[in-house]
């Protein structure tokens, strides 16, 4: 069991992540607006079509507003395949998330014990809502191989609306506490 450092991943998971919210916010409202009939994202659509269509679609597009952060991606590193699917079954099972993607052989390089170490590993992007980190961390601590998991998160700044509102449905409310 060997610790995952938070820092030894950050740099190209804040690219990672960076890249996604970039793609997610600049195309967020492309497939919600009606004018656009194929639910598939970007189908029959020209990259000018879309940044035209999107900037009009985002002041013009009916529903709730979100609130930003209330959504939140963490990332989990795991050692195999077999103990990222079984987390992440767990963790969608326990609704502590709406959705787990697996990314496999990411190459790790961390220092550990005064060594640098060099491993394969497996990325969990796992998303949730803001409030359910604290629970979701709990569980992957409870569960993981590593003696010190890796379980950092980001909030969600934009996006595509019905996905985030998806993740909302999906993903209770964290239980007040009734004291």
């Amino acid at each position: 069991m060997q610790y995952r450092a938070c820092a030894r991943f950050l740099p190209s998971s804040w690219v990672f992540a960076r890249n996604l919210l970039t793609v997610a916010s600049s195309t967020a409202f492309v497939t919600s607006c009606s004018s656009f009939a194929d639910t598939r994202p970007f189908a029959g659509i020209s990259a000018s079509k879309m940044s035209s269509n999107a900037k009009t679609c985002k002041s013009s597009c009916p529903g709730t507003p979100y609130q930003a952060g209330s959504s939140s991606v963490a990332y989990v590193t795991t050692p195999d395949q077999e103990s990222a699917k079984k987390l992440a079954r767990g963790i969608i099972e326990r609704k502590l998330a709406a959705c787990v993607n697996i990314v496999p052989q990411i190459e790790s390089i961390y220092m550990w014990e005064g060594k640098v170490n060099e491993d394969s590993e497996y990325l969990l992007m796992i998303k949730t809502r803001t409030q359910q980190v604290d629970e979701l961390s709990k569980y992957v601590r409870e569960n993981h191989p590593y003696s010190v998991a890796e379980v950092i998160s980001l909030p969600i700044q934009n996006g595509n609306p019905p996905y985030l509102k998806w993740i909302e449905q999906t993903v209770p409310d964290k239980p007040e506490n009734k004291d």
